[in-house]
């Protein structure tokens, strides 16, 4: 008959294990689900929901010990709610109208679950590539099935551009993560770099400008990090590319380019001509709205509801142009955040938005002398937090619900797979899940 102290054991192990499964579940399909269908988030989201009944375990709740990254990702994502909060608060604007931006709160309690399960980090590799694949099969069923010739139509074209390229970049780079105790590992990778290279064509079938126009600079700023990587992946990169933009010759028929010459066309015309009424123009318009508004309060901001009203305002007085009264955020994140919360709001969402970066660039210098693939998590958290930097600037993506989910759901996990690296001497913990 076991000890009273032997049986308390075995129930430890049990709990956490079964937390372990069902966590690894829960993130498996937040990252295959991704937006492959309309109401995916419904699921993901009540799994994850569902996994923090296990802090209800003690066994469960004895196992966090937070690092320092994790505490300060935790105080970063506290500080965006606050700046949200105190929107809400001080203007008197009703909380459903920060519905998408108030979900961070929903994201915290899982970097404690992380941090006290410890998932298999094959589970994010294998999810991304996956949630890469998933993008591409609706982007795939949407352009030859349906015939859409911009896909994305259910949720946005925007968004959905920029998220596919996130899981396509992420899953290209994920092809080339150690993995050790796994069966086919060369199967594996090429079908994470397939997987990655058509995420990246549902991004260009989208015809989503934002993310595209800024990849190079990404790609170049990236490359100063990881340069051993680039020679020791170099077939893989050229195959990559060949591929993403032999398909992209093929399927788009030169529409990409064109509505890239469309923007520099678009641009001349409102600064010469004044002319708003183009996609880009009414972007320059909004923006320049942000600024004129958000000189009333350049501290805390005017809040959603006057800059709604504001904005009308200037524009039956003449000042502003007509053609943006019907849009509601100033597609552009970072004038979006000055708007309407001020340098507070503004210095919090470009803290939110850094900190991957920051990261990443002190794990890569820590690193900067390992020849192998256990720099793959920094890199891939490097080229992340670049990507939403830039994606930022021509669209306001937390105003929506896909933007925060996706952003703050990737942040966790690849901040995850860095601590695991880092504690493990940059090696990721790739034990088998018990």
């Amino acid at each position: 008959m076991l000890k009273v102290s032997e049986r308390m054991s075995l129930t430890n192990i049990n709990i956490v294990a079964v937390a372990r499964y069902f966590v690894s579940f829960s993130m498996f399909m937040f990252l295959m689900l991704s937006v492959s269908f309309s109401g995916s988030y419904a699921i993901s989201g009540t799994l994850i929901i569902l996994s923090y009944l296990f802090f209800f375990s003690k066994e469960v709740r004895q196992q966090i010990s937070l690092s320092k990254t994790e505490k300060w990702l935790i105080i970063v994502f506290l500080g965006y709610l606050l700046s949200v909060l105190c929107e809400i608060l001080y203007y008197s604007i009703p909380v459903s109208v920060m519905d998408s931006e108030g979900k961070i709160l929903l994201f915290i309690p899982l970097i404690l679950l992380l941090n006290a399960v410890k998932i298999n980090p094959k589970v994010i590799v294998f999810g991304l590539g996956f949630g890469a694949l998933g993008v591409f099969t609706l982007a795939f069923y949407e352009h030859f099935i349906l015939g859409v010739v911009r896909v994305g139509s259910f949720i946005n074209a925007i968004q959905l551009g920029n998220i596919a390229l996130t899981f396509g970049l992420l899953s290209l780079l994920m092809s080339g993560y150690k993995l050790k105790n796994c069966k086919y590992p060369k199967t594996i990778r090429i079908l994470l770099l397939l997987s990655g290279i058509g995420g990246v064509i549902a991004a260009l079938l989208t015809l989503t400008r934002g993310g595209l126009v800024f990849l190079p600079v990404i790609l170049i700023i990236s490359s100063f990090y990881f340069i051993t990587e680039v020679k020791q992946f170099k077939k893989q990169l050229l195959i990559g590319l060949v591929i993403t933009c032999g398909t992209l010759f093929l399927l788009s028929d030169g529409v990409f380019t064109k509505r890239i010459q469309t923007s520099l066309n678009n641009i001349e015309s409102y600064f010469v001509d004044g002319k708003a009424t183009t996609s880009t123009g009414i972007r320059l318009e909004l923006w320049k709205a942000a600024i004129l508004i958000a000189k009333e309060n350049q501290v805390l901001g005017v809040g959603n509801i006057q800059y709604l009203k504001d904005k009308d305002t200037l524009i039956n007085q003449g000042d502003l142009q007509s053609s943006i009264r019907k849009y509601d955020s100033s597609h552009n994140a970072y004038f979006y955040a000055y708007v309407r919360r001020g340098f507070v709001g503004l210095f919090f969402l470009t803290a939110l938005l850094v900190y991957p970066v920051y990261i990443a660039h002190r794990e890569l210098r820590k690193t900067k002398n390992n020849k192998d693939r256990s720099r793959i998590p920094a890199i891939s958290l490097l080229v992340f937090g670049l990507f939403f930097i830039f994606a930022n600037l021509t669209q306001a993506l937390f105003h929506h619900n896909s933007g925060m989910i996706m952003y703050n759901g990737l942040l966790i996990l690849l901040i995850y797979l860095n601590v695991q690296a880092s504690q493990s001497n940059a090696k990721p913990t790739d034990e088998p899940i018990n």
